[in-house]
């Protein structure tokens, strides 16, 4: 005779069962700081298309046993959210949320949720229900806790090109007579933010007000505009003095997404970004010039995307657990 327990939703969806461990609510992190925002625009360039969708980091902790699965709840809808970084030194978990924006204020909150087994319980809360694997020690399901109660979810991915321009950025000019850019040429014409650049899922479960999401991405991408521009001086006193110049603007993206009233969406936003000028030429003669070299930072690594598989995400509402 077999034994053990079961619960099942109108759907014929398991709920509570003697295998799989529900996750139960242990508390909303802590925020304890921020890096201030940044990044409306690229660092050491005031010119042609100068603009960028700036973000800010938010830092969170948390104190609990086992791993913790969190959700975040925006106080601004309007805004894109995705946990960046994650780290434990003993109990205490270290979260990074990314937001969308410049602005410090109205920062999401971070619903954590452990298995039935790493959820402190009281002494005196002696009533309830309490459900065990065959093994009769492993929770799975303790109705003295608040367990995680899904509205929805399903599977995202993030389109291929993050910024608004049309076709990803890339190189024009050379550093010969060729080229199409005159030397010390730096106008940026790519518009590198990601405003129209997401893939909407429609989910009737989603508001813009309780949903809260977790939805954990790797998705990140480099990509760059590059003007290389050249010249050449040819005088009786200047013969054949060769003029270069590369201008190159980076950013780097992280996946994003953002809940709207019945729909996910999963899309991009600026991590770091950077502008770097270089001028160059060859000896020859008294007119010379000036010249100079400005860098602003160097690309984490060559254009490309990585960490482009699909995504699960599940949506809970946020006001079970206030």
């Amino acid at each position: 005779m077999a034994y053990g327990f079961e619960a099942t939703n109108d759907n014929g969806k398991v709920i509570i069962n003697d295998t799989v461990e529900n996750l139960h609510f242990v508390s909303k992190a802590t925020r304890t700081g921020d890096d201030g925002g940044g990044y409306s625009d690229f660092p050491q360039y005031s010119s042609g298309s100068d603009y960028l969708d700036g973000r800010v980091i938010h830092t969170y902790t948390v104190s609990c046993t086992g791993t913790p699965i969190v959700f975040i709840k925006p106080n601004d809808y309007s805004r894109w959210h995705a946990i960046i970084k994650q780290s434990v030194s003993s109990n205490t978990w270290t979260f990074q949320v990314l937001i969308s924006g410049t602005s410090t204020s109205n920062p999401p909150d971070l619903y954590c949720f452990v298995n039935a087994d790493d959820i402190p319980v009281a002494s005196g809360d002696t009533w309830g229900m309490q459900v065990f694997k065959s093994d009769g020690t492993t929770k799975t399901f303790d109705s003295r806790k608040q367990p995680l109660a899904i509205t929805g979810g399903g599977s995202v991915s993030h389109p291929s090109d993050p910024t608004d321009s049309s076709g990803l950025p890339g190189l024009t000019g050379t550093h010969d007579s060729s080229s199409i850019h005159f030397w010390n040429y730096s106008n940026n014409d790519h518009d590198f933010r990601s405003t129209t650049r997401y893939n909407e899922y429609s989910n009737t479960n989603i508001n813009a007000s309780t949903t809260m999401f977790s939805c954990p991405s790797l998705a990140q991408g480099v990509h760059e505009r590059t003007q290389k521009g050249y010249k050449v001086s040819t005088s009786f006193l200047n013969p054949d003095q060769h003029h270069y110049s590369t201008a190159l603007w980076w950013v780097m993206y992280r996946g994003v997404f953002r809940l709207r009233s019945g729909y996910f969406d999963a899309g991009w936003n600026v991590y770091i970004a950077g502008y770097q000028f270089t001028s160059w030429w060859t000896e020859g003669g008294i007119f010379g010039g000036g010249g100079g070299n400005i860098t602003a930072g160097t690309r984490p690594y060559t254009p490309k995307n990585i960490n482009m598989g699909s995504n699960s995400y599940i949506i809970a509402d946020s006001s079970r657990y206030d």
